[in-house]
């Protein structure tokens, strides 16, 4: 079973009085998934899951990526969360009750670009947050949106059930 949520968000520039040596358009995917652990929580392993019991460790996936852009000769940049940042909200309905990780430094984003040339389609970046599962959480279906991208906003969303 495959517990992904795919976005993708399309921003075509174009207007006039528009420098038009830079990149007319892009196409942004960003997609959340979550995995459970390798043989010692270290690192994420290879299966998805759609549950997990509270105190158990999630592996999140973030998968950003580059699926089409007018020029691929020029970098395409997008704007991300950093690490110690909001990557990720736990929702009950539609109220965040806690975040992943938890926010222990500022909110602060950086730029990351796409260089197409040369390269196969889609590019992208992979990342995970680790994610041990609250036990004050009640059980039941949650939902889990990503929050790593900031400009274009996408922001992805899946069900989870915590038992």
């Amino acid at each position: 079973m495959r517990c992904r949520v795919v976005l993708a968000a399309a921003v075509v520039l174009g207007a006039a009085c528009l420098n038009t040596a830079e990149p007319k358009g892009f196409v942004f995917r960003y997609s959340i998934g979550a995995y459970g652990c390798d043989t010692t929580c270290a690192t994420p392993g290879a299966n998805s899951i759609a549950s997990a019991a509270r105190g158990d460790t999630v592996w999140l996936q973030h998968l950003l990526e580059l699926v089409a852009a007018v020029d691929s000769f020029r970098p395409q940049t997008t704007t991300l969360r950093a690490e110690c940042s909001e990557n990720v909200a736990i929702l009950m309905g539609n109220s965040a009750v806690d975040t992943v990780p938890t926010p222990t430094c500022p909110d602060s984003t950086y730029q990351q670009s796409f260089q197409l040339k040369d390269i196969d389609w889609p590019a992208a970046i992979v990342r995970y947050t680790r994610w041990v599962v609250d036990s004050s959480l009640t059980p039941g279906l949650y939902g889990l949106r990503g929050r790593v991208m900031v400009q274009p906003r996408i922001e992805p969303t899946f069900g989870f059930t915590i038992q």
